[in-house]
């Protein structure tokens, strides 16, 4: 042997050497790591810079078919997001590794295209995969797999060991760190619930609180939260957290543009209807793209990032009131069985509060409500005007938010509006009554109905009588022989004009109780004989029919049994004819119904 070859020789078994020792430093760093961040680091970053490695990818178990890339060296942006989760049988050498829990060892790129031909990269390399298998239960948690680029030739068999040791060292302290994340989850979870439930016991504003609530668990157990409560069999949204306010107000315009069909299966609708829990452990591209209603739709979806959700019922006795929904998305968490119980344990809690704080409202408040004057009995003798009124209580007791009125102005203008507030029962009467003296005082400021339709949102945003309230306003000048009208989230005007009929609205417009919003009047001509009808939604919604029926069904007999009416008509009996023809027989909501005809 020659001293050029000895050298050589010498050379390879120091190096061999160095590699061997700094694998054993990085097992023992692998032993006392504190995050997973270290662990990543160490099996990564640092394995390959010893081992000669261009490529590494540390991957977990995610469920049953997924594993989750949670640390790499040497790949592009592009790759770390294409390989950032997939498919446990997808054929490659990482996943072969998980399914077979055994060490998959690839020399060179010939035999890399034989065993896995749909991996097209040419390039000459060498390539190892081993697996991350628990000591207890013998399963593969996970596996880390390293590229050797050009001709590196077969690694030792006291390298391939030392690798298989550090990888069983990373298995061990993976699950290690695991288990002290999941003890400190139980302790957080723990004290979250005990929070919640102070929060729920201290205050009988059971909205509110349950709005407190969402946001406490943001951003601890959910990057977003949303409460939404059954309103007439309709799931409304009551409350949306976020840590960023903008994406809060990107989750609202996504609902307001592209509002869920309560009848799809798999969503908070589903479950409200069927009282079970819904978990989606991962939110896969496929699933948006079949929920998106135009391109649009899915571009913002798609931005929000959902990477996980469930959904719980919130119940009160054996009833389910609303829906509870945690959503996650930039923190990269899944959600398992585990949190669907800690949301269920939350939901039940909020369902007692929500219970007990109903009994004492309702039996506190309903003697001053009932004595309160919720609807104008009468409305004003206005000359040279008919002025036609029906009003119907979906039940004997159960009162509801509507309100109406109708005022004259100095200047001979006449103003009438009607709107809806939020819910049923005492509070929703409550508040509707708010609401209509608090238009009334509004009026007397500025009577034009774009202006008034802002002060009524300016009032939303500082002290809102209720969560949300739609509305139509319509300011007479018989003057001018015009007619202003503005809408707020509410069905539109109907104008009765020469013989044919047509809804009058500028544009669609939200609710109040969403913030400022400028909404523009529609100004349409008004002269004798013309008549303008405001109702409320419970004249033409019917349950499981879409509204646009609703309103054709209106205007088909409004055309009939109004287009004859004349000075001489008594206009209440028509709308009580109109009313009967067109209201749901088994109806859930109240019905307010005007009518205006000028006669001069």
């Amino acid at each position: 042997m020659n001293a050029t070859a000895l050298d050589g020789g010498n050379e390879a078994s120091s190096t061999l050497a160095r590699r061997l020792v700094e694998l054993g430093r990085m097992a023992a760093d692998l032993a006392s790591a504190v995050t997973m961040d270290d662990l990543t680091e160490t099996i990564t970053q640092r394995a390959s810079a010893v081992m000669g490695a261009s490529r590494a990818v540390l991957a977990v178990r995610e469920g049953r078919h997924r594993l989750r890339t949670i640390g790499t060296h040497g790949l592009t942006p592009d790759m770390v997001s294409q390989w950032s989760s997939f498919d446990i049988r997808t054929s490659m050498p990482i996943t072969d590794a998980v399914r077979t829990r055994e060490p998959v060892v690839v020399t060179n790129v010939a035999e890399l295209l034989e065993r896995y031909p749909e991996l097209e990269d040419a390039a000459e390399r060498f390539t190892v995969a081993l697996p991350l298998v628990s000591p207890t239960s013998g399963e593969a948690v996970g596996a880390v797999g390293f590229r050797f680029d050009g001709e590196h030739g077969q690694l030792d068999s006291d390298e391939l060991s030392v690798l298989q040791f550090l990888t069983d060292m990373c298995a061990q302290t993976m699950l290690r760190l695991r288990a002290e994340a999941e003890s400190a989850d139980r302790a957080a979870r723990l004290e979250f619930l005990a929070n919640a439930s102070q929060a729920l016991a201290e205050s009988l504003d059971y909205r509110q609180t349950l709005r407190q609530v969402a946001s406490l668990a943001v951003p601890t157990h959910a990057d977003w939260c949303s409460v939404q409560m059954m309103d007439d069999g309709v799931l409304r949204t009551l409350a949306v957290a976020h840590v960023d306010p903008a994406k809060v107000q990107m989750a609202k315009d996504l609902e307001t543009r592209w509002p869920p069909d309560p009848n799809r299966p798999g969503g908070a609708a589903d479950v409200a209807r069927t009282g079970k829990s819904l978990l989606i452990e991962e939110v896969t591209d496929e699933m948006l793209v079949a929920a998106a209603r135009d391109e649009e739709h899915l571009r913002v979806a798609r931005e929000l990032g959902l990477q996980s959700a469930m959904s719980v019922p919130l119940r009160t006795n054996d009833r389910v009131i609303g829906v509870l929904t945690f959503v996650a998305a930039e923190s990269g968490r899944r959600y398992t069985s585990d949190d669907v119980a800690f949301a269920e344990d939350l939901a039940r809690r909020a369902g007692l509060a929500i219970d007990n704080a109903d009994l004492y409202s309702q039996t506190r408040r309903v003697a001053s409500v009932l004595q309160a004057t919720l609807l104008p009995h009468d409305l004003p003798d206005v000359p040279g005007w008919q002025v036609g009124m029906v009003y119907r209580q979906a039940g004997r007791t159960d009162v509801g938010g509507d309100y109406f009125d109708v005022s004259t102005l100095a200047d001979g203008r006449v103003f009438a509006f009607v709107g809806d507030v939020m819910g049923r029962g005492v509070d929703a009467a409550v508040a509707g009554s708010r609401m209509r003296s608090a238009t009334r005082v509004l009026v007397t400021q500025d009577p034009e109905p774009a202006a008034l339709a802002t002060a009524i949102d300016r009032l939303m945003s500082h002290q809102p009588p209720t969560p949300m309230a739609s509305a139509a306003y319509a300011l007479f000048d018989p003057a001018h022989g015009k007619v202003s009208t503005v809408v707020a989230g509410h069905p539109p005007p109907l104008l009765l004009q020469g013989g044919s009929s047509r809804y009058v609205v500028e544009e669609g417009s939200p609710v109040h109780g969403i913030g400022i919003v400028q909404r523009p009047a529609a100004r349409v001509p008004f002269p004798v004989g013309d008549v303008l009808l405001l109702y409320t939604d419970g004249l033409v919604e019917r349950r499981g029919e879409s509204i646009d029926i609703g309103l054709k069904r209106l205007q088909t007999a409004a055309d009939e049994m109004l287009g004859g009416v004349t000075d001489e008509t008594d206009l209440d009996d028509v709308l009580h004819g109109l009313a009967e023809a067109v209201t749901d027989p088994d109806r859930h909501d109240d019905v307010a119904l005007l009518a205006f005809r000028r006669m001069v």
